[in-house]
């Protein structure tokens, strides 16, 4: 289970070549369109505006290969398996309509989310919330959290495969060596963490995230900012049909 854990966690830093046509739009944009649409869609009193962003997500979803479908679809299952499990007592209740709503508003939110993490690297994204004048503790925090769990997941694999490649007789290390590997595991954490405070007092890092590259201007944003009016316009549309 930790081991699956860390490796949904990888994925957020792996560098892929898909990402590099659709980071022409700046990452900033994305990201404020994101936001704006999630927050329209908790906002919203009835499924109109949550289904149509569903079904624009699944458009976009459509135009990727096979393999990136499975991916990016099949991290909404759990969410809206759990969002549903825990809202079943109010469809036995008599209220059918919250059950599908919420569950409607998270696969929305989680699937808009995975998009994200499919189209954009982690580190344009921690760029994108500098140029959002996010707190920089909290981008820092966020970005050091992020590559510390993928690499220790990391580590903790080859851990575990030496282990099991070590493994003599009938004796059983699954359980016994449980507690060594999180030990060692610790071990490195720590030594992780007085490396990268010297590596950053070395550099003379005082906590500011700077972007590394200017971004243009160009068609491409322009092109993506008029979502942000057109979603908001279907947002008062759809809820003055109420």
């Amino acid at each position: 289970m930790i081991m699956q854990i860390m490796k949904m966690i990888s994925r957020l830093t792996e560098p892929e070549k898909r990402r590099q046509a659709e980071n022409r739009v700046n990452p900033a944009f994305r990201l404020c369109v994101a936001i704006l649409t999630i927050l329209l869609c908790a906002l919203s009193k009835n499924a109109v505006f949550t289904g149509s962003v569903i079904v624009v997500l699944l458009l976009r979803v459509a135009f990727l290969a096979p393999r990136e479908i499975a991916n990016v679809l099949g991290k909404t299952v759990l969410p809206v398996l759990f969002s549903a499990l825990i809202l079943l007592p109010a469809a036995l209740l008599g209220q059918p309509g919250t059950l599908l709503t919420v569950t409607m508003k998270v696969f929305e939110s989680v699937l808009l989310l995975a998009l994200l993490n499919h189209s954009v690297s982690w580190k344009d994204m921690s760029e994108a919330m500098g140029e959002m004048h996010f707190p920089q503790i909290l981008i820092m925090t966020l970005d050091t959290m992020i590559r510390f769990l993928v690499i220790l997941g990391r580590f903790m694999g080859r851990v575990l495969e030496a282990v099991g490649l070590r493994k003599v007789g009938k004796d059983d290390w699954k359980h016994a060596g449980t507690g060594g590997i999180l030990g060692v595991t610790y071990l490195k954490a720590q030594q992780m963490e007085v490396q990268t405070e010297e590596a950053m007092a070395c550099r003379c890092f005082e906590g500011t995230y700077r972007s590394r590259r200017k971004r243009k201007f160009g068609r491409r944003d322009a092109l993506y900012l008029l979502l942000a009016p057109v979603i908001l316009t279907w947002f008062v549309y759809t809820q003055a049909l109420m």
